[in-house]
């Protein structure tokens, strides 16, 4: 049986030795300070972070020797809170803008510090740089962004795409079936372009998707800030229009088709394209769900394409 070796660290040293660990060797800031937000202890690590030569070079200056005023004010206050209250304040976020030099951000807890009397004679706190865990948050918040708009946005238009579509229109009908008979309604106009087939196979796909783009920048310059335009299919579009009345939805819908053709496009050294749309409107009635009113639409917009092309039914 191996032998167990004697217990030999001194009791009365272990404090001390604790102590010193800590206030060299600890990868956080720890820090004591009075009454007066005044430094009296501090770890080297501390030291290192705001540039000090030891920490005893920090005896007896604040946070407005290192920090900008608006970071030591807030530190400031919370210290105040702490002596009065007693109470700690845990996990509090902190962002310190160096001059010329990246954003550092800090977890930080702070603490009533007592006298062997039980009295508060100032306070205390460790901190915790996070800054390279803030890095990846908010890598992974920009990631998480642009794969919801990639989900939602067509990528030739830049237009939202069909199933937001269908989830926006849905969410319109549920809000105007819960409003009271007779108030303000929506509309719908649905957009396909003539002659697209035409447009692919004469000049090509590149340019068939500058035709498409050409009618999403019509769309975007003729709608008011409440609409929202979409791609739902290769020549196809759409637009939803909140709070707005047939009357209105035409007279929009007119000024999209007169953007669309006013405006002709390049296909080719100096060769330009006269392009048309085809349209239909339909407004919402009460009761009406999402399928009636996207046949209703989609009624008129035969009928456009059957009586010439070129032209909008309501």
């Amino acid at each position: 049986m191996a032998k167990k070796k004697d217990f030999n660290i001194d009791p009365d040293k272990i404090d001390m030795l604790v102590v010193n660990t800590i206030k060299n060797y600890c990868a956080d800031t720890i820090y004591f300070k009075d009454r007066d937000s005044r430094f009296i202890w501090n770890s080297q690590q501390h030291a290192d972070q705001l540039g000090a030569k030891s920490p005893s070079e920090m005896y007896g200056k604040t946070d407005y020797d290192y920090f900008p005023k608006e970071f030591a004010d807030v530190a400031k206050q919370t210290e105040e809170q702490i002596i009065e209250s007693g109470e700690p304040m845990i996990n509090i976020e902190e962002e310190w803008e160096k001059e010329d030099e990246e954003t550092r951000y800090f977890i930080a807890s702070k603490y009533p510090f007592y006298n062997e009397n039980g009295e508060i004679i100032g306070t205390w706190g460790i901190s915790k740089d996070v800054t390279d865990i803030k890095k990846i948050e908010k890598e992974l918040e920009r990631s998480y962004q642009k794969v919801q708009r990639l989900t939602r946005v067509d990528d030739v238009t830049g237009l939202y795409n069909r199933r937001y579509f269908y989830e926006n229109l849905e969410r319109v009908c549920s809000i105007y079936d819960r409003r009271p008979e007779g108030s303000t309604t929506f509309s719908l106009i649905v957009i396909d372009v003539d002659s697209m087939k035409y447009i692919n196979d004469e000049f090509g796909q590149p340019k068939g998707d500058d035709v498409l783009r050409h009618v999403a920048t019509a769309m975007l310059g003729c709608t008011r800030k409440s609409d929202i335009c979409f791609r739902t299919g290769g020549d196809e579009f759409a637009v939803l229009l909140p709070d707005c009345d047939k009357t209105a939805a035409v007279a929009i819908a007119k000024n999209i088709s007169s953007r669309v053709y006013g405006e002709p496009v390049p296909v080719g050294e100096s060769k330009f394209e006269k392009v048309t749309i085809s349209a239909g409107v339909a407004t919402y009635s009460k009761g009406s769900d999402l399928s009636q009113i996207i046949s209703a639409a989609d009624r008129k917009l035969y009928k456009a394409k059957r009586n010439g092309k070129n032209q909008l039914a309501y």
